[in-house]
């Protein structure tokens, strides 16, 4: 139970890195995140990561939503990434779906996440047309 009574432990936070701040290291978190300062080392775990204009990171993120306005160096890996028209990516990304706003900067390269049921659809749908091409020849 919480400090009032209710309980919070369900609720997602977010954590501010402040404008004045840097900080160094792995950051394994279950909510969100966001960079105003500087920061370096592994963003693990988090549901969205915000970079505001004012902010820097250098390293890995691995979220479902990254949100860039400042910069970044590394590597991205991601069901969504956004780069807003002063946001700035230096590395790799991975991901589902990349944005990138008119003024926003890619210095890299993207690559599509693979999504495994993507993957097997594609197989049972080549696998269902070899046999009717085989029927056919056997009607023939």
């Amino acid at each position: 139970m919480g400090l009032f009574g209710k309980n919070t432990a369900s609720k997602p936070s977010m954590s501010l890195i402040a404008k004045q701040c840097r900080v160094v290291g792995e950051f394994d978190l279950d909510g969100d995140i966001q960079f105003d300062g500087k920061g370096e080392g592994a963003i693990l775990n988090a549901r969205n990561v915000v970079i505001s204009s004012t902010g820097h990171f250098k390293g890995d993120i691995h979220a479902e939503h990254v949100t860039i306005n400042g910069l970044v160096e590394g590597s991205i890996i991601a069901r969504e990434v956004n780069i807003l028209s002063e946001g700035k990516m230096k590395g790799q990304i991975q991901s589902e779906q990349l944005t990138i706003a008119k003024g926003g900067c890619l210095l890299g390269e993207n690559t599509q996440k693979d999504e495994p049921s993507l993957s097997v659809v594609n197989e049972e749908a080549s696998k269902s047309k070899a046999p009717s091409s085989d029927s056919k020849q056997a009607s023939a």
